[in-house]
């Protein structure tokens, strides 16, 4: 995940100033194109593209609430398997009497340490599976019917898609912030070119100057940005 930000601040609260400033740029647009012919209305609606673009990609928060329902969804597979392996350990010991050699093969020494990840379970579950039809015979006719194997085999799929889902909640997440990150970097780049020229168009007026100045979070619990002046 990039996150070399040219801006001092959270997404969020830049996004929202970029916003403000195009807004006041809009109705000064007259005094930036008498300052340089550099500043065309081309050049603004350049930015203001970018705004619309950055506004499309769903925030971090979004992703966040994603990842951690497909890792409660994990968990709830993990335990799904741990439920169903313990409702058939007793008929693997019906099946071999006193044989704890074979139970194990079944995995009763490895089953605690099966619980602690989906990824752990799944590697779990794959044994299980190879082990059940080994033993196919003696499991059947210790009372085991083919919808037993076969939910073995759907228990196992099914976790193996949600951590499958789970990977991707991660990908999407880091792949959103960093064209997040990509975008309102231009969105800076491009709008220190106003904020430059502000400082000369607006030199006597302090009020008007202060609402050229780039935010930056001195409080990370408040999304409120406080204007600064940074170098650009």
């Amino acid at each position: 995940m990039n996150d070399s930000r040219l801006y001092s601040c959270s997404d969020a609260m830049f996004i929202s100033w970029a916003s403000q400033s195009l807004n006041l740029i809009r109705e000064e647009q007259e005094r930036f194109a008498a300052f340089s012919i550099f500043f065309t209305p081309e050049r603004l609606q350049e930015i203001v593209v970018l705004s619309e673009e950055a506004n499309t990609i769903p925030s971090d928060k979004v992703y966040i609430d994603i990842q951690a329902q497909a890792t409660e969804n994990v968990n709830a597979s993990v335990e799904e398997c741990a439920k169903f392996y313990q409702s058939c350990k007793f008929d693997i010991e019906n099946a071999f009497p006193n044989k704890k050699n074979i139970w194990n093969q079944f995995g009763f020494n490895d089953y605690e340490a099966a619980r602690k990840s989906g990824r752990a379970m799944y590697m779990f579950y794959s044994d299980f599976l190879l082990i059940a039809n080994i033993h196919k015979a003696a499991m059947v006719e210790a009372g085991w019917s083919d919808e037993i194997f076969t939910k073995i085999i759907d228990l196992k799929d099914k976790l193996k898609l949600n951590m499958d889902q789970q990977t991707k909640s991660r990908i999407d997440r880091g792949r959103a912030a960093d064209d997040r990150i990509v975008c309102l970097n231009n969105i800076y780049d491009r709008l220190s070119k106003y904020m430059k020229a502000a400082k000369i168009i607006y030199v006597s007026n302090e009020e008007m100057l202060r609402w050229f100045k780039f935010p930056v979070a001195r409080n990370t619990k408040s999304e409120s940005p406080e204007l600064e002046e940074e170098t650009v």
